[in-house]
């Protein structure tokens, strides 16, 4: 769902010199989807890390940028992707420039931290997104209703403000999102829930668009009349 359709960031397998590396899909400079050119290895290492550095070249925008893997043996073992020096942020997606510093930081977090493993962190950090999303959308619509939407749950959110929506999630999302860490077991379905709630910060990610869209278009038309 991102975007119009911009592909979430991922780590995907890059193969170079008949060994395989880990890398992100995008050019943490222009954005983009690449192939990226390798312009040199290095590998560091001592008695307890290996360490091996792609120097890239985007092909788009011609910039470099290094990606940092972590090998567990000298063999050809598969990567492990530590971070991209310059680190990826999220100024140049058009649909995360529409929202708040709160929602980008607490979401630049999570993307983050899923990319690095921390699979625990970057789900409850995914449901906190969506929570500031939502109740930034719902008080760009109802700002007189600003100091409650703040204290409320995210369900509460959801069923007052977004109840003609509600029937567009799954009811497993619902429960999900229902549920404490006290409560909440983890199970082979993890990942799946976390899609759950990535895919509906996508459709609220989409729905602020529309509505700014919408206010910028009436704003005109008043001006017209006036």
């Amino acid at each position: 769902m991102m975007q119009k359709k911009e592909n979430k960031l991922t780590k995907t397998k890059y193969h170079y010199d008949n060994r395989e590396y880990i890398i992100l899909n995008k050019c943490p400079h222009c954005n983009l989807d690449i192939h990226p050119t390798v312009e040199n290895t290095y590998r560091f290492e001592n008695k307890s890390f290996h360490i091996h550095v792609l120097s890239l070249t985007c092909p788009s925008c011609r910039n470099d940028y290094f990606v940092v893997n972590k090998c567990e043996a000298l063999s050809n073992a598969q990567n492990q992707y530590l971070f991209t020096i310059p680190e990826y942020t999220f100024r140049n997606e058009s649909l995360i420039q529409n929202t708040s510093k709160k929602f980008q930081n607490l979401y630049t977090q999570s993307v983050h931290a899923e990319l690095h493993g921390n699979h625990d962190i970057a789900f409850f950090g995914y449901i906190k997104s969506l929570e500031v999303l939502v109740k930034d959308i719902v008080i760009i619509e109802h700002p007189d209703s600003e100091d409650t939407v703040l204290f409320s749950s995210l369900i509460h959110c959801l069923e007052k403000f977004h109840s003609t929506n509600i029937h567009l999630f799954s009811k497993k999302l619902l429960e999900v999102l229902k549920n404490d860490y006290l409560h909440y077991q983890k199970g082979p379905e993890f990942s799946s829930y976390t899609e759950l709630v990535k895919d509906c910060i996508d459709y609220f990610l989409l729905y602020l668009e529309l509505l700014q869209k919408t206010f910028s278009l009436n704003e005109k038309r008043k001006e017209k009349e006036a």
